[in-house]
């Protein structure tokens, strides 16, 4: 009876508490439907070829050699009749900094001269670089296809050359040479990742204990006690965020120490610089996040059910593991809400394509907004609740 009984009342606890049950059965559905997406299909390369000269002739047969590899055909917005080599050289790489394809495949009329002289001839290809696993798929792509393109392509034969000599010559593969946008091809599949994960981790673990704490500060009436005291919610918010900081920030610093030992690829102290800023604005948006959704919840339980909200839409959802391509429009609306995605961006701006931290100010700007925010968010929520009381 008394197992009866015990049973009885944490299932009637439970039925009376709506978060739980949210928690207990929307939760899973939508971390399986994250799951899915994520996995259901890989990311593909996407591929632009321009041509100049008689080597149009070859465009459409390379087309259709390319068209059976594992990636995406795109058109670019590049004039037909514009042939100025630097020009065009200009518009190559603004395609591939504007994110239009991950490589561009540049055909030459040069091609066939260098091939009639006896050469291997020169293919110019560029690359944008930064998703070494993209960059990997679409070099591997035009590799295979280069023999079909070499075979293709006419020879002079001179009248006194033998049938041994005809059938030889001039059958050097051609020559590909790659150029990059962002980094190098020594850019390794884990120098990719490597960037969002001093973000990530300073998020995660300053939500984890801010959250946990300060529903510990509520139960205890430590919260209680400060509130009837003659000091104002913000200032006892920003004291708790004075004190939370010092910790968090230790951790930030042996966890942006730990992940600068790892990259392959040297860093700048203004490089350094701009990921601590970065880092310093999502350890103070974690702070700010964790003592809402430790104010919101009613008891330590539904304190920890924020934890796989938050969390875990920030790994699926921010650009950080999975392409948000791939998923839905809608959640590629939720992405832009979620302060990680954009902290994301701006690390990999400042680490892998090696650009000024101003650059990326619209996701300054846009984290900036996110801790505005929140802090107004949490004062508004505590004050209602104040009033109400």
């Amino acid at each position: 009876m008394v197992t009866h009984w015990i049973s009885w009342r944490i299932i009637r606890e439970i039925m009376r508490d709506r978060r739980t049950l949210a928690f207990f059965f929307l939760v899973p559905l939508l971390v399986m439907s994250l799951i899915y997406y994520a996995l259901q299909e890989d990311e593909t390369a996407r591929l632009g070829v321009v041509s100049r000269g008689v080597m149009r002739l070859f465009e459409a047969d390379l087309m259709m050699t390319l068209e059976e590899e594992d990636i995406e055909l795109v058109s670019l917005d590049i004039p037909d009749e514009e042939v100025d080599p630097e020009l065009l050289e200009k518009l190559i790489w603004a395609e591939l900094r504007d994110g239009h394809a991950e490589g561009i495949l540049f055909l030459g009329e040069q091609l066939l001269e260098e091939r009639f002289d006896g050469k291997r001839g020169r293919i110019d290809f560029y690359l944008e670089g930064s998703r070494p696993t993209l960059t990997a798929s679409v070099v591997e792509s035009v590799a295979s296809a280069m023999d079909d393109l070499a075979a293709s392509l006419p020879v002079v034969i001179d009248s006194s050359c033998s049938a041994f000599c005809a059938n030889s010559v001039n059958i050097k593969p051609l020559d590909l040479e790659e150029h990059f946008l962002y980094g190098s091809e020594d850019y390794r599949l884990i120098d990719f990742f490597l960037p969002v994960f001093p973000p990530f981790f300073v998020f995660f673990f300053t939500f984890l204990i801010t959250t946990i704490t300060f529903q510990r500060e509520r139960l205890r009436g430590t919260l209680e006690r400060l509130l009837i005291a003659p000091v104002s919610f913000a200032q006892i918010v920003m004291g708790y965020i004075g004190g939370f900081i010092i910790f968090s920030g230790c951790q930030a610093v042996i966890i942006l120490t730990f992940i600068l030992t790892l990259m392959s690829f040297k860093i700048t102290l203004s490089q350094v610089g701009a990921i601590t800023i970065l880092t310093l604005l999502m350890l103070l948006i974690s702070l700010v996040l964790g003592l809402l959704a430790s104010f919101l919840a009613a008891n330590e339980f539904q304190a920890v059910q924020f934890i796989p909200l938050v969390i875990l839409p920030q790994i699926f959802l921010s650009d950080m593991i999975w392409s948000i391509d791939s998923f839905p429009v809608f959640f590629q609306w939720i992405s832009l809400a979620l302060p990680l995605t954009h902290a994301n961006v701006a690390m990999r701006n400042v680490l892998l394509k090696q650009q000024n931290l101003w650059d990326s100010w619209p996701q300054l700007l846009t984290l900036s907004g996110f801790f505005l925010g929140i802090l107004l968010f949490l004062v508004l929520v505590s004050s209602r609740q104040q009033n109400s009381a």
